[in-house]
């Protein structure tokens, strides 16, 4: 089988984002038993035409880029709302050449990643072959697309990475419904596997709470600063690091699309002036003492992070998966996180973590102070998360069920033409 994977033109497929690190985990395993070409924008700093078995091809897109900036600009001039990526003009000269190029390489399956209008221009270029559509959010549900209904139904498989997305769009569009499937994220053993912990705490001033992600208002980090302050009242030897750069994502693009009307306008402060200046102005100074934001981190250096924590604690107000919690789960540190998106879907509440109420501080404070208190339970429920995340979300299983959802789409394909044939 030949499969070619679109990725989005703006971001190099080699850095450490969520959908790099699946693109890369993944393209590299089914390269053992398939032809792969990962189509991407040309960046000054590459590896090699060939990666570890898979075939990329790159194209420049200075262009698209100076295009895409001056139709911002005109649609903020003449106030058109909603995000830009929308656009059936969004990265034009790219995707053009991505679905020209599809037409010589004989590949059987394209795999895109997150917009519809790629994926219709894709397949109206390329009759014959299947096309993979990939969401990693619920851009599906929220966002207003031109002809989406018309552009769904040229897709032969709709694949998100949760099952909260996946029920969404499912609801939304039924008749598309039986194209959907969930193919989640996935975790290393090579990275994740190797820690080995004891939650014993026997030196009290080692209780080290650990979060990781961006620093951007939807990812709840002030909440956790908050209930921070709730926990040194109690536990003034503990610690807080947070691993994650400030990389504030566009209000339209997940705040104002995803969260309730009241939490947006709570949040509108934090789109001024800077998050994290005013994350650290709001710190107490016993807080200020005991917390470390540790800034971007490469991803093979982020497991001595769990290593060395005795708590991981996810404030996110949104969650369409939530790697960095699965992550935590594979590392065997105990969890407590927020009740959104498809955390639940990651964590049995009391069984491989604690899952709390959104957009509540005194919630957080509670369950880590009650794991504190609580050496049983917070082994429990490490030795219980790492069991279920090794079941369910190793690389290979995750590959496995993708392939299933490949073979879906051209067996359904060999299906209607042993049909057409039976009719003629």
């Amino acid at each position: 089988m030949k499969i070619a994977f679109v990725f989005p033109p703006m971001w190099s497929p080699h850095s450490d984002g969520s959908l790099q690190i699946w693109n890369h985990e993944v393209t590299t395993r089914l390269s053992k038993s398939c032809d792969l070409i990962v189509y991407s924008g040309l960046f000054t700093s590459q590896p090699d035409d060939y990666v570890e078995g898979v075939h990329y091809r790159r194209f420049p897109t200075h262009w698209d880029d100076r295009f895409v900036k001056g139709l911002r600009f005109v649609r903020e001039i003449l106030g058109i709302p909603g995000p830009l990526f929308r656009s059936d003009l969004w990265y034009p000269g790219y995707y053009l050449k991505v679905a020209l190029d599809l037409r010589a390489q004989g590949c059987d399956v394209a795999h895109v990643y997150y917009y519809p209008q790629v994926a219709a221009l894709i397949k109206s270029l390329n009759p014959a072959l299947r096309v993979i559509l990939h969401m990693h959010g619920e851009w599906l549900t929220q966002v207003k697309f031109n002809h989406l209904v018309s552009r769904l139904n040229k897709v032969d498989s709709v694949i998100s990475c949760s099952e909260f997305v996946t029920k969404a769009i499912s609801t939304k569009f039924p008749h598309i419904a039986n194209r959907c499937r969930t193919v989640p994220m996935g975790v290393s053993p090579k990275l994740f596997g190797r820690c080995r912990r004891n939650h014993q705490i026997d030196n009290p001033s080692q209780r080290r709470l650990l979060c990781v992600g961006r620093i951007s208002p939807e990812k709840g980090v002030h909440v956790l600063l908050d209930a921070f302050e709730l926990i040194i009242r109690q536990y003034p030897d503990a610690t807080l690091t947070i691993v994650g750069p400030e990389w504030i994502a566009p209000r339209e693009d997940i705040t104002d699309l995803c969260l309730e009307k009241n939490i947006v306008n709570s949040l509108a402060s934090f789109y001024r002036d800077g998050y994290l200046v005013q994350l650290k102005q709001k710190l107490s100074p016993e807080a200020a003492k005991r917390i470390a934001f540790a800034d971007l981190v490469a991803h093979r250096e982020v497991p001595a992070f769990y290593e060395n924590a005795d708590i991981y604690i996810g404030p996110s107000l949104y969650e369409s998966f939530g790697v960095s919690i699965l992550e935590a789960m594979a590392a065997g540190v105990p969890i407590v996180a927020t009740r959104v998106g498809a955390v639940p879907e990651l964590i049995s509440d009391g069984n491989t973590g604690l899952v709390v109420a959104t957009n509540d501080p005194s919630a957080i404070a509670d369950a880590v102070i009650r794991l504190f208190k609580d050496a049983e339970l917070r082994n429990a429920i490490a030795c219980a998360a790492r069991e279920a995340t090794w079941k369910k979300f190793s690389w290979e299983t995750i590959c496995s069920v993708l392939m299933e959802v490949y073979h879906q789409a051209l067996d359904s394909e060999a299906v209607a033409l042993n049909y057409a044939a039976s009719v003629k």
